[in-house]
């Protein structure tokens, strides 16, 4: 029986096609261009190949000499999220229904994160948020923030479910140690993944794990 489930954010809470999504890719596009002084097609061979060998985008940019710091300020704490989201009633009502304990756990900053759960809402749902490159800068993956949780809790792999859209930095490495892991808005056919069209079937769906 599932007694935690942990959520990625941007791109989980609501759809990563959204126009919040595109507008971080173009900050961080253009933070990149003007911290290293190159070209918009420098930039794109970045932006491409960084991902493959760094799941983790603070340790990619730490990897071309780019700080943490520097990203989370610059793309995160500087966006105004009112100019993209709005109260979400559909989501609030989900994570009602959800009577487990409920984490975040995200790249973004800290102080994005919490103004992002209050605008949607869903801030007094969420049991605790983990910003991995801010307040757990030690810890290099996702995966080692889970563990975290889990030995706090005292629960088993299997009694914690894993929510997130990107399988290679929300999912994988969880999937492959035992936990429960579900992919949402994503059309990803990998054996043994639990696919939903959006973040609003979830409560339906608990009850199979």
């Amino acid at each position: 029986m599932i007694k935690i489930i942990i959520f990625d954010q941007d791109g989980t809470f609501y759809n990563p096609k959204h126009k919040l999504t595109i507008e971080l890719r173009k900050k961080t596009k253009k933070w990149i261009s003007n911290s290293l002084k190159i070209n918009k097609k420098d930039v794109e061979k970045i932006y491409e190949k960084l991902p493959k060998k760094y799941p983790n985008p603070l340790e990619g940019f730490s990897s071309i000499g780019l700080l943490s710091k520097d990203y989370l300020e610059e793309i995160f704490n500087k966006t105004d999220l009112n100019n993209y989201l709005k109260k979400d009633f559909q989501l609030i009502d989900v994570l009602k229904k959800i009577k487990q304990d409920k984490y975040v756990v995200t790249i973004a900053s800290f102080s994005y994160s919490l103004k992002l759960q209050k605008i949607l809402g869903i801030k007094k749902f969420i049991k605790k948020t983990y910003s991995l490159g801010e307040k757990y800068p030690q810890y290099k993956s996702k995966f080692e923030i889970y563990e975290l949780i889990r030995k706090l809790s005292g629960l088993s792999k299997k009694e914690i479910l894993i929510v997130g859209d990107n399988y290679k930095v929300d999912l994988m490495d969880a999937h492959n140690q035992g936990y429960n892991v579900l992919i949402v808005w994503n059309g990803s056919n990998k054996k043994g993944l639990v696919n939903l069209k959006n973040i609003y079937e979830l409560p339906n769906i608990i009850k199979i794990f």
